[in-house]
């Protein structure tokens, strides 16, 4: 049991954190925000049929779940990955990772601010750590000139929007199952991208070639439904060590952009991962000690 485990979370982690890497791929061959709708819409497609040709599964939403399946969408899709997206032409594949680490600590202070939850001392003191990491980190990064300070702009949205997402998702009531829910967003989601990728003249497509679809099925297969699987597993069995697994998306975020991507690795930059790192292990320690 704890080797399958072991492997969940490894596998977990080297597929979580590779997400930047294969955007900044598919953005070789189509522009981000473009790239982003065609993978979500066809997200949802590729695997809305998993769920509507199985008949004990209610597939079409009624009512006002219309109306969450769109404000989630557009919250957790359309704004959350967007942003992501747009962000990789101008931050590193390690920059994002660290931005990726530290969302569950903003979703965290959130649940605080909006949900009635208690945050003890060390949560507290493991997001000021966390958030001294990604400031050093960023602006170490720009001072160099390795990143651009518009794409920490667009990781900060990221950020915000996600965690507004999980606030609304945390509140709503549907009846769907989690996995229609999910197909839904993603397609609604990918769906109202397409009109921002307009508004913005986001729809160049300059290649349609090996680095675009590899990346769109990659993305599709590998992260929305593999991680998103082994995720859901792992959480199932046992949710703290499986968080622990997060702790290995920054460092495995800068390995991949130093070989695939050729990015380089500073002093602010590591210096910036052990701080995160250490704010993310402060804030995780009543979950640990209350086991």
């Amino acid at each position: 049991m704890m080797k399958s485990f072991f492997l969940q979370g490894l596998a977990f982690a080297l597929l979580w954190a590779s997400g930047a890497v294969a955007v900044k791929f598919g953005i070789r061959s189509a522009d981000p925000l473009v790239l982003a709708a065609m993978r979500f819409v066809f997200t949802g497609v590729l695997f809305a049929p998993f769920y509507l040709l199985n008949p004990q599964t209610r597939f079409v939403p009624r009512g006002t779940e219309w109306q969450q399946v769109l404000i989630y969408g557009a919250l957790n899709t359309t704004i959350t990955l967007g942003a992501f997206s747009v962000a990789q032409k101008y931050v590193s594949a390690g920059i994002s990772s660290l931005f990726i680490a530290v969302t569950p600590l903003f979703i965290l202070f959130a649940s605080t601010l909006f949900l009635g939850r208690k945050m003890v001392r060390t949560e507290a003191g493991g997001m000021l750590i966390a958030f001294m990491g990604i400031a050093a980190a960023s602006f170490g990064s720009t001072a160099q000139g390795h990143i651009h300070p518009l794409g920490v702009l667009f990781l900060v949205v990221y950020v915000l929007a996600y965690t507004g997402s999980a606030i609304y998702f945390a509140k709503i009531k549907s009846t769907l199952t989690t996995g229609v829910f999910n197909v839904w967003q993603v397609l609604l989601g990918g769906a109202m991208l397409i009109p921002v990728a307009i508004l913005f003249k986001q729809v160049h497509i300059a290649h349609v070639d090996g680095w675009l679809i590899g990346s769109l099925l990659y993305m599709a297969v590998a992260l929305s439904f593999v991680a998103n699987r082994l995720w859901l597993n792992m959480v199932k069995v046992d949710s703290v060590n499986a968080a622990n697994w997060l702790y290995l998306v920054p460092v495995l975020g800068y390995v991949y952009g130093y070989i695939l991507l050729g990015e380089p690795i500073g002093l602010w930059s590591v210096a910036g991962t052990v701080l995160v790192l250490a704010g993310q292990m402060l804030s995780r320690s009543r979950s640990v000690k209350s086991l």
